[in-house]
């Protein structure tokens, strides 16, 4: 999704956990704009991954994809 993909081994905090296995599976719902540039998932499809995966605490883990999301931008908009 990002390119080439670095190999490594890290760690994911316990209570990110939930977040990351959301993100993850949102990784084909990235808006676009007309010129190509990526500016935020999908919201409605965030709604639904967390409802199919039958998520709990959805405002703290929607908080928690919100800040991977910010942290990707970045990264998918490298030209």
């Amino acid at each position: 999704m990002l390119g080439e993909r670095e190999t490594g081994i890290f760690e994911i905090d316990e209570e990110n956990w939930i977040a990351l296995l959301v993100f993850i599976a949102m990784e084909t719902q990235w808006r676009h704009s007309n010129h190509g540039a990526v500016f935020g998932l999908d919201y409605t499809a965030l709604s639904a991954v967390m409802h199919l995966q039958k998520i709990r605490d959805k405002p703290e883990v929607f908080r928690r994809v919100q800040i991977m999301e910010r942290a990707a931008l970045p990264l998918l908009n490298k030209r």
